[in-house]
C-alpha cells in the first residue's frame, strides 16, 4: 500500500520532495493558502499518513480529523500557530517541526531591516528616483555603540546576536526561558522586558505566537521605547498590537520598523503602506532558496524517519 503525503499550502523544495518519493512516498500538495474545503477534499480523497503544512490560515480539528490513516503532521518551519496543536494532541497525533532550519536565514533577514532602517535606505532611494541629492538630507547613523534589544533568545535570536556583536553593537536579551549557558559572548540578560525596551535604540522580536506573547507589544510597551528606537519584527504579526504600532508610527512616538509578519496574512491594504519611515517584508524572512530547502530537506527526513517508527530528536515535537 502506498504512503501518502498532502502539503498544505504549497509544494515543498524539490530536494525534499525527491527524498520523498525515492521513497516511494506520494506526494499530493495543495496551493498557498488553500480555503477550508479544498483540504477537506484533499485529504478525505487521499487518506494520508502525514500532512506537511506550509502557508495556510489554520489546520483544524476537522482537517486532522479528515483522515483516518493520519500518524504525524509536520511544520515546514518551526511556528505551529497556523496548527490546532491541542486538537492534534487529543486525536494522538503529534506534531513536528523543522528546529533550526532557517534560522540563519531570518537572523540575516532581521539584521537587514536593522540596517536599511539605521542607513536610512529607503528615503535616500527614492530622494535618488525623484531626482533630489541633497546629502545633508540624510539621516544615517552607525550602529557601532547601539544597543540592540532581542525579545526572545532561542536560535533566531543567538545568531542575530552574535552578527550584531560582529559589527559593535551592545547586545540584550530577555527570554525568562532561555537557559542561562545561553548568554554567552558578551549578551547580557535583560531582568525585565519593561527595561529592555526603554534601554535599547533597535528592540527585534524573536519570540514564538503564544497566549502569553500575543499582543505582547502595545502601545505600554510602545511608549517604553526611545523615541530614536526601531522595532523589528521577523517573529508573528500578532505579537504586535498593529494598530497601536500604525499610530506610534504616524505620531514619531518611535523612529520606525520593520516587520516581516503581520496579524493577517496575506493582509489587507493599511495605514502602513504609506508610512515612509516603516520596511515591508512578505512574510520571507525564512524562506529564502537556501533556508527553503534546508526546511524542506529536515521535513521530509523528519517525516520518512517518524514513519519508519525511529525516534525523533525531543526538541522537533511542539507542545501546547
Amino acid at each position: 500500500m502506498t504512503t501518502t503525503i498532502v502539503t498544505v499550502g504549497g509544494r515543498m523544495a524539490a530536494e525534499g520532495l525527491a527524498m520523498l518519493e525515492n521513497a516511494g512516498v506520494e506526494c499530493i500538495s495543495t496551493g498557498p493558502y488553500p480555503t477550508k474545503p479544498e483540504v477537506m477534499a484533499l485529504i478525505d480523497k487521499h487518506q494520508p499518513e502525514a500532512l506537511v503544512v506550509r502557508l495556510v490560515e489554520l489546520v483544524d480539528r476537522d482537517m486532522l480529523a479528515a483522515s483516518r490513516s493520519l500518524r504525524i503532521v509536520a511544520k515546514h518551519g518551526v511556528g505551529t500557530n497556523d496548527i490546532d496543536v491541542a486538537a492534534a494532541k487529543e486525536l494522538g497525533i503529534p506534531v513536528i517541526m523543522a528546529t533550526g532550519a532557517n534560522a540563519h536565514s531570518v537572523a540575516e533577514h532581521a539584521l537587514g531591516l536593522i540596517l536599511a532602517l539605521t542607513k536610512d535606505f529607503r528615503r535616500q532611494d527614492g530622494h535618488i528616483r525623484n531626482g533630489l541629492w541633497d546629502k545633508k538630507l540624510y539621516a544615517g547613523r552607525e550602529l557601532r555603540g547601539q544597543k540592540l534589544g532581542l525579545v526572545g533568545f532561542g536560535l533566531i535570536g543567538q545568531i542575530l546576536a552574535r552578527m550584531a556583536a560582529s559589527i559593535g553593537m551592545r547586545v540584550s536579551a530577555y527570554d525568562p526561558f532561555a537557559p542561562d549557558e545561553a548568554f554567552a559572548g558578551g549578551v547580557t540578560r535583560a531582568a525585565s522586558l519593561d527595561g529592555l525596551l526603554a534601554e535599547s535604540d533597535v528592540v527585534s522580536l524573536h519570540c514564538p505566537l503564544t497566549e502569553g506573547t500575543r499582543g505582547l507589544i502595545g502601545k505600554r510597551e510602545i511608549a517604553l521605547m526611545k523615541p530614536s528606537a526601531f522595532l523589528i519584527n521577523t517573529a508573528r504579526g500578532e505579537v504586535i498590537d498593529e494598530p497601536a504600532l500604525i499610530l506610534a508610527l504616524q505620531v514619531g512616538r518611535i523612529a520606525g520598523a520593520g516587520l516581516d509578519s503581520f496579524a493577517e496574512e496575506p493582509p489587507q491594504a493599511s495605514p502602513l503602506w504609506k508610512l515612509p519611515n516603516v520596511l515591508l517584508t512578505p512574510h520571507v524572512a525564512g524562506v529564502t532558496e537556501d533556508a527553503r530547502r534546508a526546511v524542506s530537506i529536515m521535513t521530509s527526513a523528519n517525516v520518512l524517519a517518524f514513519l519508519r517508527g525511529e525516534t525523533l530528536a525531543q526538541n522537533l515535537y511542539a507542545k501546547v
